[in-house]
């Protein structure tokens, strides 16, 4: 954050045509204008009540509204922040409209959820093979030991830790965001449909030719390995649903 905080004097951003921008927008545009990061603090209210003409109520409702959105964090008692969640704010709506596709006989709901998934590891796993060092490897073989040794309550953590290891060394934050999103859905949405889940034993023999492929800098073979994998969950997936759809 700047060591002098800027004026508070909102220029209105660019919007459709005839609409007027509502109080979280000039929010958003002052936190912008503020060139304020995840974790600052925002202007108490007395101050966004003044820049932007609006009453006390109209501020703590506009706050309200970003709050749900993941933009900013009201902390009571010490004030409201610029968020940090960012995309896992989509979670609950995701998971929501999920829930009512499987509950209405649309379980390909699951399969588009692994689906997205692959698609972005698939990109992703070629920068793997070229960019992790000799330690990115060395802490995924770690967590891939302890996701063959650990009970099945640790698993699911491992397994997530390891496909999290696989791409945060290349920096991008917001595909790392996504892959949690999806990943965050699709286990709960799992566990509520009872899904039986992929054999253990099998998910471990996949994430180690994952982790040779990469070991051996072969982009081809990491690509496969990893389309391999999630060409498995999606057939267990789309067995799920025949066996959901059959009379009982």
């Amino acid at each position: 954050m700047p060591a002098e905080r800027k004026p508070l004097a909102p220029k209105d951003a660019p919007r459709a045509r005839g609409r007027q921008p509502s109080v979280q927008d000039r929010i958003t545009d002052l936190i912008v204008e503020l060139d304020l990061d995840p974790g600052d603090a925002l202007p108490p209210e007395p101050e966004l009540m003044r820049a932007l003409g609006v009453s006390r109520n109209s501020v703590r409702e506009a706050l309200k509204g970003l709050q749900a959105l993941g933009i900013v964090d009201v902390r009571h008692g010490y004030g409201t922040y610029v968020g940090t969640a960012q995309l896992l704010s989509m979670a609950p709506g995701l998971l929501f409209h999920a829930r009512l596709a499987v509950r209405r006989e649309h379980p390909g709901a699951l399969r588009d959820i692994v689906e997205v998934r692959a698609l972005l590891e698939s990109g992703l796993i070629r920068r793997s093979a070229v960019e992790l060092s000799g330690a990115d490897l060395d802490r995924l073989q770690a967590e891939l030991d302890a996701l063959a040794a650990d009970g099945a309550a640790a698993r699911a953590d491992h397994d997530r830790r390891f496909h999290e290891l696989l791409y945060e060394p290349l920096g991008n934050a917001l595909a790392l965001q996504l892959i949690a999103l999806f990943w965050g859905v699709y286990r709960q949405l799992e566990g509520e449909v009872g899904k039986a889940r992929t054999d253990h034993e099998q998910v471990v023999r996949q994430h180690r030719t994952v982790l040779a492929a990469l070991r051996s800098r072969d982009a081809d073979a990491a690509a496969a390995a990893i389309a391999e994998h999630f060409a498995d969950v999606i057939a267990r997936t789309e067995q799920w649903a025949v066996d959901r759809a059959r009379p009982a």
